[in-house]
């Protein structure tokens, strides 16, 4: 005695879900993840330096791209001078008086990498998770 399943519309439908609808939210989600990033670089310590406004005003998160290996997004601030602030070593006498109270070097980084990584993640994970039916 034996049972058979015919399982041909699951498949279907689960390679539609990974191919397609989980790509595009998470795509979603990186874009939503990349302006949070660009949010607490210029609100959390160490702030993006600030003097007349042109490094806050070039943050920009490009249009996440998705292939069939990986999904990926660019955010940043997009201004020749962003890296060499970044970057920054040594005694900078950075402004303190015009936005940023707290500027320092890796802006970007120390969000990423060591304050803000997991809540980056559970942004895109939340995306996921909606077309999962979570």
């Amino acid at each position: 005695m034996g049972m058979t399943i015919d399982m041909t519309d699951f498949e279907k439908g689960f390679k539609a879900l990974v191919e397609n609808a989980i790509p595009a939210e998470t795509k979603e989600g990186l874009f939503q993840a990349g302006n949070e990033l660009l949010r607490d670089a210029i609100k959390e310590v160490p702030q993006a330096p600030k003097d007349i406004g042109d490094l806050w005003g070039s943050a920009r998160v490009n249009k996440a791209i998705a292939t069939k290996d990986e999904v990926s997004i660019e955010a940043g601030f997009n201004i020749k001078y962003a890296a060499r602030w970044h970057e920054a070593e040594g005694n900078v006498n950075w402004t303190t008086t015009k936005g940023a109270t707290h500027p320092g070097p890796k802006y970007l980084e120390s969000k990423m990498a060591v304050n803000n990584g997991k809540k980056y993640l559970d942004i895109v994970g939340e995306y996921v998770k909606k077309v999962l039916g979570g």
